[in-house]
């Protein structure tokens, strides 16, 4: 079992490789880390504060902090 992990592993990682060679022959790797840097613009703009604190903060609560908390009263 140990033999057929290593040989698949080792098919992955070759795959892996030539695509990220192509990428870069081809120049496609430079609109690849663009959309990835705007797509992280983006998440910063719509959580008001770093995307990535954002995202370790709901990797660790469960939840996205809320800057503004309105408690909303109800009369009854």
């Amino acid at each position: 079992m140990n033999q057929i992990t290593k040989v698949i592993t080792t098919i992955a990682a070759t795959i892996i490789s030539l695509d990220i060679l192509l990428m870069v022959i081809n120049g496609t790797m430079l609109y690849v880390l663009l959309t990835l840097a705007g797509f992280y613009v983006l998440a910063s703009l719509a959580f008001k504060q770093s995307a990535y604190k954002a995202t370790r903060c709901w990797i660790d609560t469960g939840h996205l902090p809320h800057k503004e908390k309105t408690h909303v009263k109800t009369h009854n």
